[in-house]
């Protein structure tokens, strides 16, 4: 749509009229902005309970369907995942940090055997007994120290 645009000026008994037609730009769409993906965004994977037996790392199979889960989902979501083993306070502070990497370990393997990729695997850690999301003081509560974190990172 075009508009005139006229100014007048006066100098000694003479008017001057200048007259411009302009044309209205357009307005444009602004498009909304998206948002930038997510960089290395850690975040702990809700996945379950994975507990262990009393000084044990062996991964039972009432498991294995949990770890499938785990796997697809590393995959589908294109992540890299860290493995984190942990203890009850049973043992000395060595003791548990070995043990805790044991169990890691084993998830480890059972997770490359169900055909994870290695390289989505960044990390296997331990953090023994210093942890925990339960009292230590009854069975129920070591039971439920006895486990594995996954920590998962967005690539």
């Amino acid at each position: 749509m075009a508009r005139k645009l006229t100014t007048t000026q006066m100098r000694e008994n003479t008017i001057r009229i200048n007259a411009l037609e302009l044309e209205e730009p357009v307005p444009q769409p602004v498009p909304e902005p998206q948002p930038e993906p997510p960089v290395n965004e850690e975040f702990v994977l809700d996945s379950g309970r994975l507990n262990f037996d009393f000084d044990k790392s062996v991964v039972k199979p009432q498991y294995f369907e949990l770890l499938r889960n785990v796997k697809d989902y590393v995959e589908q979501n294109n992540l890299s995942l860290t493995i984190i083993g942990h203890t009850d306070s049973k043992g000395t502070d060595a003791y548990n940090m070995a043990l805790g990497m044991r169990r890691a370990n084993a998830v480890k393997a059972k997770l490359l055997e169900f055909g994870l990729d290695p390289a989505r695997i960044v990390r296997v850690e331990s953090m023994g007994e210093s942890e925990p999301i339960a009292p230590n003081d009854t069975e129920q509560g070591r039971f439920e120290n006895r486990r594995i974190q996954f920590k998962a990172t967005r690539d």
